[in-house]
């Protein structure tokens, strides 16, 4: 039997007896002759089946073997199968330190947006969900695990992920229809190219479904049933929970929630955890990229790549309001307003979400119950993600942090991007900034220029080179080459790109 690299393998069993599921029924032990052995956890799927998911990531012969300390029937089987390369390009994980890529190496530049509660949307719309965002180019989705409650919820959910015992919630009594809804809701988003950003926990129970009341002990029930369902999806992303302040825990317990996820996923996902008003401290170790909240950071040049010197790690800011038409100050943002943030976080090496709230015809937001697209930004945001694809670096980082006007992105002497702001000046006079470390540009490198208008979404490129004349301590020129003339007061990049020397 032969098998694609990254993709799923399932293995099914029947076992003789029904395991709890507050234990782990059965593990495979998988091998390979150079990427050694992975023990990956199988799950309950309902009767006397069940299952153990694995992605490979080396190509070669792979051999199993079943293992359990529950269930002598679901032990000792054992069999073998090639991987072979494929198109696939394995899960997204942290790369030059604060971007990411692909297991293969393909850079990934996140251009996420958010539908809460959509996993809980009965059809048409849960799938028109998929189809929206697939098709405005979002590569990335945030939603919840757990039903959400609150404002703007306009629909109760039929399934539930657990079945009721004594008036509270069995964790060891998974309702497996849901858990196989969520399944092929995390496989919906794989197969149009969407990261599935799994929000594990809900801050906005409050009590409503009684969900929030979880133990500790409870917790890792729960963690470890879904981490054995869907580590094996190359495009999940782990998030503990969003806005985790508003659900009252110790911090320690979050703590301990984040350890334990990295210790018992076999697969090696990207995890973080979402703030509301209080930051979390993402320089822990299980913590592999900051998922943050601020309204402002982007509102302004040069206050969120702070987020990046404090925590050494790529920063994220899933929240940073959305375009919208309600009230409420996180959810009125025009599009022009949102796109340009959206510049600002690119510009500060770090990468933002989208979302709407825009009132639907339910009486909710698309930021809760997903469905169709109604803003302006989406189109924009798509271009942006282009632009970044482009890219001929591995991401963009500031040059001189410390103290660039300008504050300019990139690599030095490979690649800049330069925003200019909402309202570009009506010219440019060809400047570099020079950045400590990094290789610092000389005089008689050789540059083109891309006018980018992020707003009407054109890449014009200028019809001459500049060659630098000038390297000073702190900046670079074309002294000899006129000043490149702007579409002024227009939302403007820069990309400046070497292409000699």
């Amino acid at each position: 039997m032969s098998h694609e690299r990254y993709r799923p393998i399932e293995l099914s069993f029947e076992g003789g007896v029904v395991v709890p599921a507050d234990s782990t029924p059965l593990s495979v032990r998988f091998a390979h002759e150079s990427a050694g052995e992975r023990l990956v956890p199988g799950f309950w799927d309902g009767g006397r089946t069940y299952r153990v998911r694995f992605a490979p990531e080396e190509a070669g012969t792979w051999t199993w073997r079943s293992e359990s300390a529950e269930d002598d029937s679901l032990a000792g089987a054992e069999g073998r199968f090639e991987v072979v390369g494929g198109e696939q390009r394995g899960p997204v994980r942290v790369a030059s330190r604060f971007h990411f890529a692909h297991a293969d190496g393909t850079p990934f530049r996140p251009v996420g947006t958010t539908a809460y509660n959509w996993l809980h949307q009965d059809e048409p719309l849960y799938s028109q969900t998929v189809d929206a965002i697939a098709d405005a180019g979002f590569n990335k989705l945030r939603f919840m695990v757990f039903p959400q409650a609150g404002g703007y919820i306009e629909h109760t959910p039929e399934l539930f992920p657990f079945e009721r015992t004594g008036g509270r919630w069995d964790v060891t009594r998974p309702v497996i229809p849901f858990f196989r809804r969520l399944d092929a809701a995390v496989e919906a988003l794989g197969r149009r190219g969407v990261q599935a950003d799994v929000l594990i926990f809900n801050a906005y129970d409050r009590g409503h479904f009684g969900l929030d009341e979880l133990t500790e002990d409870e917790d890792d029930v729960y963690l470890r049933y879904l981490v054995a369902r869907l580590s094996a999806f190359p495009h999940v992303w782990w998030s503990l929970c969003n806005e985790f302040d508003q659900l009252k825990r110790p911090r320690q317990r979050w703590d301990g929630v984040g350890r334990r996820l990295a210790e018992i996923d076999p697969h090696g996902h990207l995890r973080s955890i979402h703030n509301w008003i209080e930051l979390y401290d993402y320089n822990q170790s299980w913590v592999t990229h900051a998922s943050i909240q601020n309204g402002s950071a982007t509102t302004g040049f040069g206050r969120a790549n702070l987020y990046r010197d404090v925590y050494g790690k790529p920063v994220v800011l899933d929240e940073i309001k959305y375009e919208g038409d309600i009230p409420d100050r996180w959810g009125g943002l025009t599009a022009r307003q949102l796109v340009h943030q959206f510049w600002v976080a690119t510009v500060a090496g770090c990468y933002a979400s989208h979302g709407e709230s825009f009132v639907t015809e339910s009486g909710s937001l698309h930021m809760v119950e997903g469905g169709r697209l109604r803003g302006e930004s989406p189109a924009r945001l798509r271009f942006l993600r282009a632009i970044l694809e482009d890219l001929v670096v591995p991401g963009l980082d500031p040059i001189d942090k410390w103290d660039d006007p300008w504050y300019v992105a990139g690599v030095s002497r490979r690649q800049y991007v330069q925003y200019l702001g909402a309202s570009a000046p009506p010219a440019w006079e060809f400047r570099l900034p020079i950045g400590f470390p990094g290789e610092r540009p000389e005089i008689g490198d050789v540059f083109e220029v891309d006018v980018i208008d992020t707003w009407n979404m054109t890449v014009t490129r200028v019809g001459r080179r500049f060659t630098l004349t000038e390297v000073l301590r702190n900046d670079a020129y074309d002294r000899d080459s006129a000043p490149l003339e702007l579409p002024q007061d227009e939302a403007v990049a820069l990309r400046i790109t070497r292409v000699g020397a």
